[in-house]
């Protein structure tokens, strides 16, 4: 998401029943200041391209490619760009009105009466990524996808932030924490240990255990795991590579545990998503 309303463009791609689904582009410059704005909508927003840090009242985050960014109806937030290097962002955002967003929670069986999001934002949610990225390559917009999807894409969020520790003011995205997540993206793809990474944060291994899940929200396996299927997801989507040729581009080692690991995230295959199954979309709550 962008700084400032002049660097930013968004495209319509979908809307209906209280649902919107834009692409957001920004262009803002380095080291661009970050300027209060509200959010007009509740949303979910996929980043797909670059890092910028995002700052609510719930918290703030360093936020890179596949983190999910949640905002609340009339919430201020503020997004700035520090150490960038002026290429910007491009994210995904799925808007819903409050009245969709309370008939959706109910149907999934919430029994809070006021819609929100309890968090600023959430590691990567290959699940999410995969509905949202199938969404994205439909054409049209016809039938009931965009309602379907914002469904699975809410249920996944609600069961990330029910996993995911209770954020504290002495965790919140710690420095060395995230100089340890940003070792894991650049480097997802090659053999990584615990002890490289935890040497990139200047901690020691337990150390890094025991910060990380607090300040990021995922253990570094965890993370380490949802990176590579990010990746796995995007090459799925965006080239006709073989499933094996993107397994080990992405740093498996071995097919059955990245067969294992993607159904287990994602609740399908690879083959599957690549075909556009709809089983991404079932197992909702």
């Amino acid at each position: 998401m962008p700084a400032t309303s002049t660097d930013r463009t968004y495209r319509p791609l979908q809307r209906g029943n209280g649902l919107r689904l834009q692409r957001c582009q920004c262009r803002a410059a380095i080291d661009a200041p970050g300027v209060d704005e509200e959010h007009g909508a509740y949303s979910i927003t996929l980043v797909e391209r670059g890092c910028f840090t995002y700052r609510t009242h719930a918290g703030q985050a360093l936020l890179a490619p596949g983190w999910l960014m949640l905002g609340n109806a009339g919430q201020g937030y503020v997004c700035s760009h520090e150490g960038n290097d002026g290429s910007g962002d491009d994210c995904a955002v799925l808007s819903m009105s409050a009245e969709v967003l309370d008939s959706m929670l109910h149907s999934l069986g919430a029994t809070r009466t006021r819609a929100q999001f309890d968090r600023a934002c959430l590691p990567p949610v290959p699940r999410v990524a995969g509905v949202l990225h199938g969404l994205l390559h439909e054409h049209g917009d016809e039938g009931f996808a965009l309602e379907e999807a914002a469904l699975s894409m809410l249920g996944s969020v609600r069961r990330a932030q029910r996993d995911a520790p209770t954020p504290t003011r002495a965790h919140r995205q710690d420095e060395r924490a995230r100089a340890a997540a940003h070792c894991i993206e650049t480097r997802s793809s090659e053999p990584l240990t615990l002890d490289e990474v935890a040497r990139a944060a200047g901690l020691g291994p337990f150390q890094l255990l025991r910060i990380f899940r607090c300040s990021i929200g995922v253990t570094p396996h965890q993370y380490l795991m949802r990176t590579r299927l990010m990746r796995a997801v995007d090459l799925l989507r965006d080239t006709s590579l073989p499933i094996t040729d993107i397994a080990y581009g992405t740093g498996w080692s071995d097919l059955s545990n990245f067969n294992r690991a993607f159904r287990r995230e994602l609740r399908c295959s690879p083959r599957e998503l690549r075909r556009g199954d709809r089983k991404l979309l079932e197992s909702s709550t």
